[in-house]
């Protein structure tokens, strides 16, 4: 029986310019307006996170979407070079300390990275117990996953990225230590015109956790230690301290 190779990588690795070609996308009206509907969602969910230290890992040039957030330390991590980031490093090593952060906020990030695992590694381990995981990516089970499932090898994005589905993002957080509390998802048709304002008013009542990306939030579980009885312990013992009324006490101190 043939084994399996060990240095095989479970993920597709992307080419380079992947995040300089997601970047510019993003500014064209078709990425504005995935923009707009992932703020807006994030506006109802952000507001309720509380900490002192939040952190967005972005691809390309941050979009800074903290800022609806109500936790003022906010930090912005990004390989780019661009003046919105104020810490600049590859996503997947994560230069930060152990539980330091109360929210982390990956912002496509797993959708293209070379190794999504990783990133959500470093992103449990730097989170507080009781910390939150915001992730934002595209949703397979959309109206867009279907699109790029018949362009399947496609370079233009958003078709280009790796839709990784929710219930599989899940596990991997709960691997990680970290509990799924729930997922929303909008942008269902991003055409701009009536039949498309339309159509996605009907695909939100009837279909709404199936738009063209989904929010998922985790929170990191707090390690519960319950001490053991040692095998040796003499068991619960009487007190040694004879319990004496008050008013007695303090008569015998003045017959001294």
């Amino acid at each position: 029986m043939a084994l399996p190779r060990l240095l095989r990588t479970p993920f597709r690795p992307q080419p380079q310019g992947t995040a300089e070609a997601f970047d510019r996308w993003l500014n064209e009206p078709a990425g504005l307006a995935l923009l707009d509907a992932e703020r807006a969602l994030l506006g109802e969910i952000l507001p309720r996170m509380v900490g002192y230290v939040a952190l967005q890992c972005s691809v390309g040039r941050p979009r800074c979407l903290l800022d609806i957030s109500g936790i003022r330390q906010q930090v912005y991590l990004s390989a780019s070079d661009a003046d919105s980031a104020s810490l600049r490093a590859q996503p997947r090593t994560f230069p930060l300390r152990k539980q330091s952060l109360d929210l982390v906020l990956l912002h496509h990030t797993l959708d293209f990275d070379d190794d999504p695992q990783q990133i959500l590694r470093n992103a449990a381990r730097t989170l507080v117990p009781g910390g939150a995981l915001v992730v934002v990516g595209f949703n397979p089970a959309s109206v867009w996953g279907l699109m790029r499932f018949f362009r399947g090898g496609s370079i233009v994005m958003p078709w280009k990225a790796r839709f990784i589905s929710a219930h599989r993002l899940g596990d991997w957080a709960s691997v990680l230590g970290c509990e799924p509390e729930g997922l929303e998802s909008s942008f269902h048709s991003p055409q701009q015109s009536k039949l498309g304002i339309w159509l996605s008013w009907l695909m939100g009542k009837l279909w709404s956790q199936h738009g063209s990306f989904y929010v998922m939030v985790a929170r990191k579980r707090a390690a519960m230690i319950r001490p053991t009885p040692s095998r040796f312990s003499l068991g619960d013992r009487a007190p040694n301290v004879i319990p004496v009324s008050v008013g007695h006490w303090r008569g015998d101190c003045r017959d001294q």
